[in-house]
C-alpha cells in the first residue's frame, strides 16, 4: 500500500463561436451561433484538428450461443452487419458527422470545402477491427468526397503499430493488487460489495427487459444468480482488464440492449415489448457507463493501458503540418485517454452513455491568437441520444454536441481555452507516469 500511496500522489500532479452545440464555462450545454472562427472581431485562428473516436453504431454479439443470445427468449433485431461490425445505420450516421466537419473546417477558414489535401497535411488511423476502419473510412468519405483517403492500421503494409490496443504495458501482482483497490474503491468502503449493491437495480432492469428469468440457460442456473451473485475484476499481463462474474454478464447483455435501442425505430421493439420510460434506457446507459470506468477507469490502470496513445497524440499536436488528425478505436481507448489525462467530466449532457457514448470524438484544436500565442480547446463533440436514435442528418444548423473539457490542475483563460505550454506538460506528466509505476513497483518487488 506504501507504494500505492506514494504513485497516487503522482497521479494527482499528473493530472469563441462555433457552430456546435457548445457548453459555457459552467460546462451546461448552450446553443452556440454559427458565426465561424473567420468572421470578423473572433479573436482566434484554428490551425489544427486532432480527433480521437469512439465508432460509431455496431452489431452487438448477439448470435447464436453468445451470452445475450441465451438469457432472453426473444430474438434480437435482425442487424444489418456481423457481429461486432459497424452497421449501415453507423455507416449512415458517421459518414453524416464527416460531412459536418467538412462544412464548420470550411467555415473556420482551415480546410477549404471539396479539396484534395496536400501529402502529410492529413492523418487517419484506425485500429484493426472492422468496426474502427469502417468508422474512419465513413467519415473520411464525408470529409474529403473527392480525396481518396487512405486509413493506416496495424498489419497495413506500412507495419503501423496497434498504440491503441487496450492492454496494460506493465504488470506485477503488487500493482494488480493496488490497482483493483482502486476499481473496488468505486463502491465506496464497501468495495465490490457496495458496487454491487450500487448496480443492483439496473441488472434487474435489464434482467426485466430481456426476461431472463424465462429463458432457458439462466433457468439451468449456469450463469448463476445475477442479482445476488459476487462480482470482481481481473488482470493479467499485457492483457485487457475485465469485469468477472455477475456484472460481467449484466454487461453483455445490456451492451446488446443498449445498441438495439439506438437501432430499432421502434422504442417498444428495442425493449422486446415492454414500455419503458428515458429514466430507464438512462439507467442502462449509466450501468454501462460504470462498467467502463471499473473496466478501464481506474488511474492506475489508465495511465499504464493509454501511454503509447498518448505518446501518439502528443507527437500528433506538436506536427506543424497536419492539419486533421482522426484516430478510431473504442469507448475504453476515449475514456481511459480522459482518466489518464485527468480530465473533470461527470457526465456529459443528453446522452444516456455519460462518459464515452456511441461515435464520440474527443477534439484537441490548436487556435492562435492575434498576438500569436498558440491554446487549446479540448472538448466532447457527439451526438446526443435522440440524434443518435433519430438518424438526423447533422448540419450547421443542427450540429453535434460539444462539452467543453477542462483538466485537474491545468489553468484556463477567459475563454476555457490551455495554453500549448500547459497542455504539453499534461501530456508529459501523464506519459510519464508508466515509467514512474515501473520504477516504484521494482523498488516494492526488490523490498
Amino acid at each position: 500500500m506504501k507504494t500505492f500511496l506514494v504513485l497516487m500522489m503522482a497521479l494527482m500532479m499528473c493530472f469563441g463561436s462555433y457552430s456546435f452545440t457548445e457548453t459555457a464555462a459552467d460546462n451546461t450545454v448552450v446553443a452556440v451561433e454559427a458565426d465561424g472562427a473567420a468572421a470578423a472581431g473572433d479573436p482566434y485562428t484554428l490551425e489544427q484538428v486532432v480527433i480521437l473516436s469512439r465508432h460509431n453504431l455496431r452489431a452487438p454479439l448477439s448470435s447464436n450461443g453468445s451470452v445475450p443470445s441465451e438469457l432472453t427468449p426473444h430474438d434480437w433485431i435482425q442487424w444489418s452487419a456481423g457481429s461486432s461490425e459497424l452497421t449501415l445505420k453507423g455507416g449512415i450516421e458517421e459518414t453524416s458527422m464527416g460531412q459536418y466537419f467538412r462544412k464548420w473546417l470550411d467555415q473556420e477558414g482551415l480546410i477549404p470545402e471539396n479539396s484534395i489535401p496536400e501529402e502529410g497535411e492529413v492523418r487517419f488511423n484506425a485500429r484493426d477491427k472492422q468496426r474502427c476502419r469502417a468508422t474512419a473510412r465513413y467519415f473520411a468519405a464525408g470529409l474529403f468526397p473527392l480525396a481518396d483517403i487512405e486509413v493506416e492500421y496495424p498489419g497495413d503494409s506500412k507495419g503501423t503499430e496497434d498504440f491503441m490496443k487496450p492492454v496494460l504495458h506493465f504488470y506485477s501482482d503488487a500493482y494488480a493488487e493496488d490497482a483493483t483497490a482502486q476499481v473496488a474503491a468505486l463502491g465506496g468502503d464497501a468495495g465490490f460489495d457496495g458496487l454491487a449493491e450500487q448496480t443492483r437495480d439496473a441488472i434487474k432492469l435489464i434482467m426485466d427487459i430481456v426476461d431472463m428469468q424465462d429463458s432457458e440457460a439462466y433457468q439451468s442456473g449456469r450463469y448463476g444468480d445475477l442479482l445476488t451473485d459476487g462480482s470482481g475484476y481481473e488482470m493479467e499481463a499485457d492483457k485487457e482488464p475485465n469485469l468477472t462474474g455477475a456484472i460481467q454478464t449484466a454487461y453483455q447483455v445490456g451492451d446488446a440492449l443498449l445498441l438495439q435501442y439506438y437501432e430499432a425505430p421502434d422504442a417498444a421493439e428495442a425493449a422486446f415489448g415492454h414500455a419503458l420510460a428515458k429514466d430507464d434506457w438512462a439507467a442502462i446507459g449509466q450501468f454501462m457507463s460504470t462498467c467502463l470506468e471499473m473496466k478501464h477507469g481506474a488511474p492506475l490502470v489508465a495511465a499504464n493501458i493509454t501511454n503509447p496513445l498518448l505518446r501518439e497524440l502528443e507527437a500528433e499536436l506538436k506536427n506543424e503540418q497536419r492539419k486533421f488528425s482522426f484516430f478510431c478505436a473504442h469507448d475504453c481507448t476515449v475514456l481511459g485517454t480522459l482518466s489518464a489525462l485527468g480530465a473533470e467530466l461527470d457526465a456529459l449532457p443528453d446522452s444516456i452513455e455519460t462518459k464515452a457514448p456511441i461515435g464520440v470524438k474527443l477534439m484537441f484544436e490548436r487556435l492562435r491568437d492575434r498576438e500569436g500565442q498558440v491554446w487549446y480547446r479540448v472538448s466532447m463533440v457527439y451526438r446526443s441520444t435522440d440524434q443518435i436514435r433519430s438518424a438526423e442528418m447533422l448540419t450547421l444548423d443542427n450540429p453535434p454536441l460539444k462539452y467543453v473539457l477542462s483538466f485537474e490542475g491545468v489553468e484556463t483563460n477567459g475563454d476555457g481555452l490551455i495554453a500549448e505550454a500547459d497542455l504539453f506538460s499534461l501530456f508529459d506528466r501523464s506519459v510519464n507516469v508508466l515509467e514512474e509505476l515501473e520504477e516504484a513497483y521494482a523498488l516494492e518487488d526488490a523490498a
